[in-house]
């Protein structure tokens, strides 16, 4: 057998951190990843982070507390919810999330508002979490961290009811500590299925985060005797789109940096305060819907704006706006025409009731203060009333 001080199951965020602390503090550590690429969900997403009462929110002069963020969160989490691991959590979320990281060289550059806060504590990271990941692997390697890629663990090594290593590729490997980081099953589609919302005929829930977060961890874990709990607790944002290239059918895309958009769903009707876009109010109100499917209604000079979260788009900060505009031209999920009666005709919806929809929104900017019939407020924001030459645009969303 192969002897470590630690070894760590996935080269995600979390396992990554892992890794960098225990090597700091002088062990020898072990780093397995099944994939061959490092960063699980991490890198594929935008990387933001709840931190509260940062240096960057005293900076851009928003006022923000321990006791605040930890109310916010225990007004939002339900009854169910740990609140010394959420106390905990919030209490350490400048030191060991904002300083910590900022100390690797991390950027955090904006923090923006969430809905469930008071006020903003969405840190944005420059980069997005693929910048994250790859100072992560250089504080690793800094650290003389050995990383195993595409390295199965196929068992967890058992001694009187302790896990004592790994079986890895056929190789047992043993160590003083197993910490097993990984567990995310956003990339499954039977278990999204089993623990995630169930949706009627002609709706679809669409896969997003890592494609390699199957739920492996979860087996390796279960088969040595762990519990789980909150599985079900998923966050699920609504703002997806199908990803057109997906062989599967299953996976969709955020479609994020449009602002001036409203949500109509199959029957062209408004359902929900766009501003409240998060998993929490957002995904229930697209989840009641019959089909559960929204369309997303902007206009030309907000397409320009737009952005896809896969690699073959860019990213949020630097996207391909070529690949955005193919897929614009080529996804069966997105629409565009001169007129708004030409969208509703190609996405097959009431054409009479879409124009009505879009009226009663822009109508609502000339009320004082500006706010619509749901309750939005639409300060700094605009009509949609730009369609030349090629939209309104609309794309089906929905799914984590």
């Amino acid at each position: 057998m192969t002897r470590h001080d630690v070894i760590v199951v996935g080269a995600g965020a979390a396992g990554l951190c892992a890794a960098v602390e225990a090597a700091r503090a002088g062990a020898r550590v072990l780093l397995l990843e099944a994939c061959a690429v490092p960063g699980g969900a991490a890198a594929v997403s935008g990387g933001g982070t709840f931190v509260a009462g940062s240096p960057l929110q005293r900076e851009l002069g928003i006022e923000d507390s321990v006791e605040s963020a930890l109310e916010d969160w225990l007004a939002w989490g339900g009854e169910d919810v740990d609140v010394a691991w959420a106390e905990l959590y919030v209490r350490r979320s400048r030191e060991d999330l904002f300083d910590w990281l900022a100390g690797l060289g991390v950027q955090w550059t904006d923090v923006d508002l969430h809905e469930g806060n008071v006020v903003p504590r969405w840190h944005a990271p420059r980069g997005g979490g693929a910048a994250v990941v790859r100072i992560l692997l250089a504080e690793a390697a800094a650290h003389d961290v050995t990383v195993r890629l595409g390295a199965r663990v196929e068992r967890l090594l058992l001694d009187d009811g302790a896990v004592i290593g790994v079986v890895a590729d056929g190789e047992a490997l043993t160590a003083g500590a197993v910490l097993v980081a990984t567990g995310g099953f956003t990339g499954s589609a039977e278990l999204v299925a089993r623990y995630g919302p169930q949706v009627g005929n002609g709706s679809r829930v669409l896969l997003g985060g890592a494609p390699s977060a199957t739920g492996d961890g979860l087996a390796l874990l279960a088969a040595a005797g762990a519990a789980f709990t909150g599985l079900e607790r998923l966050w699920l944002y609504p703002y997806g789109t199908p990803d057109d290239l997906d062989p599967t059918g299953t996976r969709g895309m955020a479609a994020r940096g449009v602002r001036n958009e409203i949500w109509v769903n199959a029957q062209g009707a408004r359902f929900h305060d766009e501003n409240a876009r998060g998993g929490a109010t957002g995904t229930a109100a697209l989840l009641a819907q019959t089909p559960a499917t929204c369309w997303s209604v902007f206009d030309a000079d907000e397409a320009r704006l737009l952005t896809l979260t896969h690699p073959g788009y860019g990213t949020d900060e630097e996207p391909d706006r070529g690949a955005v505009e193919a897929f614009l031209d080529r996804s069966p999920y997105a629409h565009r025409g001169a007129t708004l009666e030409v969208v509703a005709r190609s996405a097959g919806i009431p054409a009479g009731r879409l124009a009505e929809t879009v009226s009663d929104y822009n109508a609502a900017f000339g009320r004082d203060p500006p706010r619509d019939a749901l309750g939005r407020d639409l300060t700094g924001l605009r009509p949609i009333d730009r369609p030349p030459p090629s939209t309104p645009v609309s794309g089906e969303g929905g799914g984590p």
